[in-house]
């Protein structure tokens, strides 16, 4: 093996390595040499690998992809890493959403090195499932980031938190197991478990075999697609998020949800069978994005309306993802599309991902979630110690990020992708999530307001000292939203020429800053602050409470994975 594949494997084996020298010290060693470690490890399994990465830019730009066997077997018999511009992307996801995640956590927990190693694993899964060529090896990969994703929900102080743990871990499981079949279906059709001969052997096939590959591409697409938490396959994220530690549901909505949806693009492209499920999984999308965003506006608890925000925007990168599949990816439109659609992805990994520390800190030090009765939170994180108002600031920013305001990375992924999808019903769809983001964050920032009455919070009469790390990861984040949205026609052209380089275009400010474009994002401004003040109403309010208490339970799951099985199923025949 050359150096170019020790570096392409680099994003795998540093952070395995790193997890097991951490855990192997954990147990032998006492706590300042654990301290140093977990530091090193994250040195060395978490931000040494992208600067390695990067350095295989230069030849994704020639060739297109590496591509390597492990322990040097043939082709057609050893296990085939792909790494190309979407390996590259994904691994840059995940490194960027979790390094402020773990800062975070060092104060606010779970602070331990268990967790640590945990984190640096599923950074090692994810790595693997860019570069994942057969369909056996996606599922472990899969199977492995799913594994650490129920441990760290589960390690969360709320009481809920092994239950909600649990839901997800029988549901995806169980999902899972349809994976499988379908994989074997597809075997059974071609005698090949990689892309490569997949592909090769579905072109040979007729009949009735044709009907039998849809299905077994149908029971793979369905399990993943629950994974990214498309309507009606959401209902598990909700406590998941919910109940999790504060820096663990920055990692399911910024990274978790996003991976297997990117993942998923080589099974689509195994035959023209599975492209044509992808233009009604794009409406699904398109729905997803204005359920989503009605159900957050119902809600009293401030992490579950971030939960059903991650549900909502995940809408919009469906949307532009499946119609980029429709359109074919290697053509211009597909790649305009595919682009929109993960540059939005990277967007909201920042942004929400910011929410949910912010939120949860805040929430934390006022002992309260509930955004009808929590307010004057700023005093409470200086009873905390905060002494400046970062915290809100951060939350601002956020906010302002989320709800396509310029000069914040939402307003221009946003746009992109509403732009790419004008003339379309999910135009329509997105546009008016957009007013319900709005009108949403309107409400959650009102726990910010200057409370009427003292908040009631024992106060030692030591002075605290508000965490460094803490405010850390929120500048880190913050200034991730700001410097994404200026650079955006530098980020825009980066994600382009990785995914497919020639169709690589530019977009300057002047795309973005046009008349129709600025008018568009001021009535829709106005008519999230309409659509907030008619929620406020006695009216509005039966409403939102009536959605509210609309919660699927843990039958509901699995019914609604069945829904989504059968509707794909009835579409494709």
């Amino acid at each position: 093996m050359n150096i170019t594949h020790t570096i392409l494997f680099s994003p795998v084996f540093l952070p395995l390595l790193s997890a097991a020298g951490i855990l192997f010290i954990k147990s032998f060693c006492p706590t300042g040499i654990r301290r140093v470690a977990e530091y090193l490890g994250i040195l060395i399994g978490m931000v040494l690998p992208l600067p390695l990465v990067l350095t295989l830019y230069p030849i994704l730009q020639n060739q297109g992809y590496i591509e390597t066997t492990i322990g040097g077997y043939a082709k057609s018999i050893g296990i085939v890493y792909r790494f190309d511009g979407m390996s590259l992307l994904l691994i840059f996801l995940a490194a960027a959403i979790t390094i402020p995640s773990w800062i975070f956590s060092r104060k606010q927990g779970p602070g331990h090195s268990y967790f640590t190693a945990l984190m640096l694993i599923q950074n090692a899964s994810i790595a693997a499932i860019g570069m994942a060529s057969d369909l056996f090896n996606l599922f472990v990969c899969l199977e492995l980031m799913g594994v650490t994703a129920y441990v760290l929900i589960a390690t969360g102080k709320k009481s809920n938190a092994a239950y909600a743990s649990f839901s997800y871990l029988m549901l995806s499981s169980s999902a899972m197991v349809f994976f499988l079949l379908g994989t074997f279906g597809l075997y059974k059709l071609t005698g090949s478990l990689s892309y490569e001969g997949i592909s090769r052997g579905l072109e040979a096939i007729s009949g009735r075999n044709q009907y039998v590959a849809l299905f077994s591409l149908l029971l793979i697409i369905v399990p993943v697609l629950l994974r990214v938490a498309v309507m009606p396959l959401s209902l598990w994220l909700v406590d998941a998020h919910a109940k999790a530690p504060h820096a663990v549901s920055a990692l399911l909505s910024g990274v978790l949800l996003k991976v297997p949806l990117f993942a998923l693009l080589r099974v689509f492209t195994l035959s023209p069978l599975a492209t044509q499920l992808a233009l009604p999984v794009s409406y699904a999308g398109a729905a997803t994005a204005l359920i989503g965003v009605l159900l957050a506006l119902s809600q009293s608890d401030a992490k579950q309306l971030l939960a059903y925000h991650s549900i909502s925007q995940i809408g919009y990168i469906v949307s532009a993802w499946g119609l980029a599949l429709h359109a074919g990816i290697t053509t211009s439109t597909g790649a305009l599309l595919l682009s929109a659609s993960f540059f939005h992805a990277f967007s909201h990994a920042q942004f929400k991902a910011l929410l949910f520390l912010t939120i949860g800190k805040a929430t934390d030090a006022a002992d309260n979630r509930n955004v009808y009765t929590l307010r004057g939170a700023n005093q409470a994180l200086r009873n905390e110690g905060e002494r400046i108002p970062l915290t809100m600031l951060c939350f601002l920013v956020g906010a302002l990020s989320i709800s396509a305001l310029p000069p914040f990375n939402g307003f221009y992924s946003k746009t992109l992708v509403t732009y790419t999808l004008k003339g379309s019903m999910h135009y329509t769809f997105l546009t008016l999530a957009s007013a319900g983001t709005i009108a949403s964050f309107i409400k959650l920032s009102r726990i910010f307001l200057p409370s009427k009455q003292p908040v009631m919070r024992a106060v030692s009469k030591e002075r605290k000292r508000f965490p460094v790390s803490t405010h850390l990861s929120f500048i880190l984040l913050a200034l991730s939203c700001l410097a994404v949205g200026i650079f955006s026609e530098q980020m825009i052209l980066f994600i382009t020429q990785l995914i497919n380089p020639e169709e690589a275009n530019v977009y300057s400010n002047t795309f973005f800053f046009t008349q129709d474009k600025l008018i568009k994002t001021a009535l829709t401004v106005l008519a999230g602050i309409v659509l907030f003040s008619l929620a406020v109403t006695k009216p509005g309010q039966y409403v939102l409470h009536f959605l509210e208490k609309r919660r699927g339970g843990f039958t509901d799951l699995f019914l609604g994975f069945a829904v989504a099985l059968g509707a794909l199923a009835l579409i494709a025949w």
